[in-house]
């Protein structure tokens, strides 16, 4: 050992912080020996590092409780600064305290999904040895995982085995056979034990075999000549690995070769031996139509898997085969993403409307026996757009996902599959980061799909994307977008997060409290309190009201609770910096804001907007409405100017943020190309905008979880603007069938009064030569089950 005397002189030698590996050592002197001291020392000679990159070395490594210790005794400059390393430590540790406790759990649900023990972890040990020093935590986790790999690999073996008493028994078909192989090679041994016993059948992509690993040191086109010579077959004991699996593997390889002859027989005999490779119960003759570069037809029953259909429920693929020069489709930009086949095609670089059916993956689909459809989109999946399987918005996602957690669990993990992001384990992270917020989730997915096959991609970037300073950024805008930009409510939702962790309740006393310590002038407390029950509008709160709010707990709300303080504080002192005269933030002004919108076609509208926007008193502006009010209803729409053209897009994403603040509990999502130019006045389209969602707020009134969603969709020369609520929908006041009468003047079911808002919209839209409909009074989307309004415009 080394002598006590050394260790205390080199304690308190002031050269030591510029040590980094001595930092550490010395945080545990008893187990101190020559070696490694003079390893520390040598180590800290030859990095010959300041101060500064030793603390920020430390955090790096995760040697906490060192970097702690450098801050608190060691003479780094610029203490001006001591606020963010002190952040810098706190979010570190929370880091690494999530990583432990994200990997604990990864292991014990592979525990539970293989039916095995779960190895002997003491998480409270771990966190506290987490919460001084990674390095110490990791090699106990670590060894943890290894010695479950051991079983696992014991428990796999022993399932193969009996697989292979009951084919050699015949008890099981080859279907069952192939995939309770691929069950036991996910490790989801549970599940591969009961089918293998009693023919359970089990559901999730894991249970499709995978293609099998290429030969690297064998090219396609070497491998497609041992394919059609028998001689080659016969010499190459390579080969018997890639037999085709059968007559119909087998045309669709030598089909795949005469495609360099090229011509409308050989394009209709690959098409048909494709689907014929797909379907065999029911393939036939396929005619292709010629295109430009080559022919044009469809893959039957692609998406024929019932786990796989909602991603494409009509379940046909387009299937485009190539020229024998043809490099690339042309002229195929609105076709929905397809297939292209050719023995010039180029693969797109990234992910694009068409994916290439190579010789390769062709060849490796040729040795499968079952699961062929879905081992297809798993070839073209990652090559197609993510909104091919996760839709284009947030609100398309959690449609797909569907209302049930275990089924959108299930759906989670085929998006995850089918695009090549991952599979069970990202698809836990993904639930736990976003807490099955669409927004959260469609952001995490789409940041997946960008940065994969970049270096430090993949999974590696969802296990540390708290770094990733631009994506938490647009993390935080999407989780604080409800809120619209009410500094109140942001206030009251910092201070909420700091005052307790996602999870726990947090009282209105308590949240006003840590409001108190952070600033010495807050918001009046009722405006605070109104403020907390309009946290409801966060898919991220699972209650709130204005006495207590509570969080989901989830990654993301983890990782801002890092900055609530810091953020709370700010909020604070953008409030306390606003002018004296500024109005209240709400006073009903929003929802003024919001009912003016009905009336942009009637004298007085920009008197009465000129006097919003002067803050004019309350009772003057009630008044003003009133009187706007009746000019709206005096008015004809003859009479009223609706030429123009407007941008639908910028107009819609407008009035839906006027919208969530005058109905700050149900959401409205919109799915809408980059630009909508309709033949209509703008005017004219906030007036119709404004009646769809207006009835769609109403019908949502009193509603936390309400939804409105809006998409907007080119179809031949016109805009379709699809409008649909979760409400009631539209009862029998109206008989089946007369669903136009919902159309007609004082027709409603809102109250004496009330009726022309629909009567008018079909008119200005008349006017201009488009139409609007009641696609649906109710139940007709699976998710948004209330009315359905179809508003149609000329293209401008």
């Amino acid at each position: 050992m080394t002598d006590d005397p050394v260790i205390e002189l080199l304690g308190r030698w002031p050269g030591r912080f510029r040590f980094g590996r001595l930092a550490v050592e010395l945080r545990r002197p008893e187990r101190l020996d020559d070696a490694s001291l003079t390893d520390a020392v040598l180590r800290g000679i030859a990095e010959d590092e300041d101060e500064q990159s030793v603390f920020e070395s430390l955090l790096r490594e995760g040697e906490v409780e060192a970097a702690e210790y450098l801050l608190e005794h060691g003479p780094l400059p610029d203490q001006a600064h001591l606020s963010r390393r002190l952040q810098a430590i706190t979010a570190r540790r929370q880091e690494l305290l999530d990583e432990l406790r994200s990997r604990r759990a990864a292991l014990q649900k592979r525990a539970l999904e293989a039916d095995l023990p779960l190895p002997d972890l003491d998480l409270a040990e771990l966190e506290r040895r987490c919460a001084v020093s990674w390095p110490e935590t990791l090699p106990l986790l670590e060894q943890a995982e290894a010695d479950f790999g051991e079983r696992l690999r014991a428990g796999q073996q022993a399932l193969r085995d009996r697989l292979a008493e009951r084919e050699a028994e015949g008890t099981t078909d080859p279907a069952g056979a192939e995939s309770s192989r691929a069950l036991i090679e996910a490790g989801l041994l549970r599940a591969a034990a009961r089918q293998i016993d009693d023919g359970t059948r089990s559901s999730g992509p894991e249970r499709v075999p995978a293609l099998p690993a290429w030969m690297p040191e064998v090219s396609p086109e070497q491998l497609l000549e041992w394919h059609l010579d028998p001689v080659q077959q016969q010499r190459q004991a390579r080969f018997v690995r890639w037999t085709p699996a059968d007559d119909s593997a087998r045309q669709l390889l030598e089909a795949y070769a005469s495609l360099a002859d090229g011509g409308f027989d050989t394009a209709q005999r690959f098409a048909t031996a494709l689907n014929s490779f797909l379907n065999r119960d029911d393939a036939e003759d396929i005619r292709p139509d010629e295109v430009t570069g080559g022919y044009l037809t469809t893959v039957s029953r692609a998406f024929a898997d019932p786990e796989i259909a909602r991603f494409r429920p009509l379940d046909n693929l387009d299937l485009f085969i190539g020229g024998p020069e043809t490099r690339e489709p042309e002229g195929m930009e609105k076709v929905a993403p397809f297939v292209a086949v050719g023995p010039a095609l180029r693969a797109p670089a990234g992910r694009g409307g068409y994916a290439v059916l190579g010789l390769r993956a062709l060849l490796q689909l040729a040795t499968l026996r079952t699961g062929r459809s879905t081992a297809l989109l798993r070839v073209l999946g990652p090559q197609w757009p993510l909104a091919a399987f996760a839709g284009r918005t947030p609100d398309e996602l959690d449609e797909l996902l569907g209302p049930d957690e275990s089924s959108r669990w299930l759906t989670l993990r085929w998006m995850l599959d089918l695009t090549g992001l991952g599979g069970i384990t990202v698809a836990d992270a993904l639930a736990y980061a976003t807490g099955w917020d669409p927004a959260l989730l469609h952001l995490f997915l789409q940041a997946l799909a960008e940065r994969q096959g970049r270096a430090g991609g993949g999974t590696q970037w969802l296990s540390q994307w708290r770094q990733d300073r631009p994506f938490t950024a647009a993390v935080e805008d999407a989780v604080l977008r409800p809120l619209g930009p009410s500094l109140v409510a942001r206030i009251a939702f910092w201070a909420a997060l700091a005052a307790a962790p996602p999870g726990e309740e947090v009282t209105a006393e308590e949240l006003l409290t840590e409001a108190q310590y952070a600033a010495d002038v807050i918001p009046d407390a009722e405006a605070v309190k109104a403020a907390m029950a309009g946290l409801v509008r966060l898919r991220s709160a699972k209650e709130a009201s204005a006495d207590r709010v509570r969080f989901r707990r989830c990654g993301v709300l983890a990782v801002l609770g890092d900055q609530a303080q810091q953020r709370l504080e700010a909020a604070l002192r953008d409030w306390e910096a606003r002018p004296e005269d500024a109005a209240p933030e709400d006073d009903g002004h929003a929802v003024r804001q919001w009912e003016a919108r009905r009336h942009g076609l009637s004298p007085g509208y920009d008197d009465y907007m000129a006097a919003l926007a002067d803050s004019a008193p309350a009772a003057d502006l009630d008044t003003r409405l009133a009187e706007l009010a009746a000019r709206t209803a005096e008015n004809t729409v003859d009479g009223q100017r609706v030429e123009g053209t407007t941008d639908l897009v910028p107009l819609l994403r407008e009035m839906a943020g006027m919208w969530q603040q005058a109905f700050p509990g149900p959401q409205v999502e919109i799915g809408a190309p980059a630009a909508a130019v309709a033949r209509i006045g703008t005017r004219a389209a906030q007036v119709l905008l404004y009646e769809l969602l207006a009835n769609a707020g109403e019908a949502l009134a009193g509603s936390d979880t309400g939804r409105v969603a809006i998409q907007v969709e080119p179809s031949g020369g016109e805009w379709v603007v699809d409008v649909r609520d979760s409400g009631p929908g539209i009862g029998a006041t109206y008989p089946q069938g007369r669903e136009d009468l919902v159309f007609r003047a004082g027709r409603s079911t809102k109250g004496e009064g009330r009726g022309d808002g629909l009567h008018r919209v079909r008119r200005i839209a008349e006017a201009v030569d488009g139409d609007v409909l009641l696609a649906a009074r109710s139940h007709g989307h699976p998710v948004l089950k209330g009315a359905h309004f179809r508003l149609i415009l000329p293209m401008g």
